[in-house]
């Protein structure tokens, strides 16, 4: 084994301790956040964030950023907090990846609200997302591309990938797995059939690969599926994990695909994800 083999494994092996100290603390702090006691003191994380924002001023001092996180907080938390408690609470899922996400989301799922919608997610690893959005969305159809073997990268974290698609079975049951239509292989074929098949989309979700190439090629074959005024969202948008190589963060494919739809599209936020809306 040469020296750079003996690096990554090293690296390896310390990222896969951090994930599970990091899952670890996940964990107590959602049978926190279920617990009775919890639920009886609901302003409780508010008081928090004031506190900290507040620490040595007088109680009549005004403070604006406080006031911006707790909004956020109270436009989000209550929709997640249910889902949780009637959906997650019984669900298999050991990562909580889309929860922060749903308060940016919500003004776009209001739009689609009580209509017929088709949807497309690309990456469903556990089906959380997939889960949330059957229950937002009573009405809405959701097709779901994946190979459900994983990516190299939640092996080398730790992520548990055997068994995947059976946990997203059991998941998505739990919502209404009569509304989903799920797609087990490449994205860069499924993708294509679909389009072969005419189907259309009202939203798609990219989040298969964080290689820019993958990206790039999910986001250009989906793109003629969305319909007019439909809405495209980027997931990890800022993520560099594997390096700052351009080929191998999903950041430089956004912007380069937002370039090429510039003029036909809206951008509607940028963030941590990135959403889209299809003008023309």
């Amino acid at each position: 084994m040469g020296d750079g083999e003996r690096n990554i494994d090293i690296v390896t092996r310390e990222n896969q301790r951090l994930y599970k100290e990091a899952a670890l603390l996940r964990e107590r702090v959602a049978a926190l956040e279920r617990s009775r006691w919890w639920r009886l003191h609901p302003r409780f994380l508010s008081r928090r964030l004031l506190s900290v924002f507040d620490r040595g001023k007088t109680p009549t001092q005004p403070n604006a950023p406080a006031a911006r996180v707790v909004s956020a907080i109270a436009e989000g938390e209550p929709l997640v907090g249910r889902f949780r408690e009637e959906v997650a609470a019984r669900g298999t899922f050991t990562e909580d990846w889309f929860y922060p996400h749903a308060a940016e989301w919500e003004p776009i799922l209001r739009e689609l609200t009580g209509r017929e919608v088709n949807l497309l997610e690309i990456g469903s690893y556990e089906g959380l997302c997939s889960c949330y959005l059957l229950w937002r969305l009573p009405d809405a159809h959701l097709t779901c591309v994946d190979t459900f073997e994983g990516s190299p990268e939640n092996v080398a974290y730790g992520a548990k990938v055997s068994g995947l698609e059976e946990r997203f079975d059991r998941n998505v049951a739990l919502v209404d797995s009569s509304r989903v239509r799920k797609l087990r292989g490449d994205s860069r074929r499924v993708v294509l059939d679909l389009a072969e098949e005419g189907s259309q989309f009202d939203l798609v979700y990219v989040d298969g690969s964080h290689l820019a190439l993958d990206v790039l090629v999910d986001a250009s074959l989906s793109w003629p599926l969305l319909v007019p005024g439909g809405i495209v969202i980027f997931d990890d948008y800022g993520w560099s994990l594997l390096g700052g190589d351009a080929l191998l963060r999903p950041g430089p494919a956004v912007d380069s695909f937002l370039s090429l739809v510039e003029g036909h599209s809206e951008v509607l936020f940028k963030k941590s994800q990135v959403a889209v809306r299809k003008t023309a």
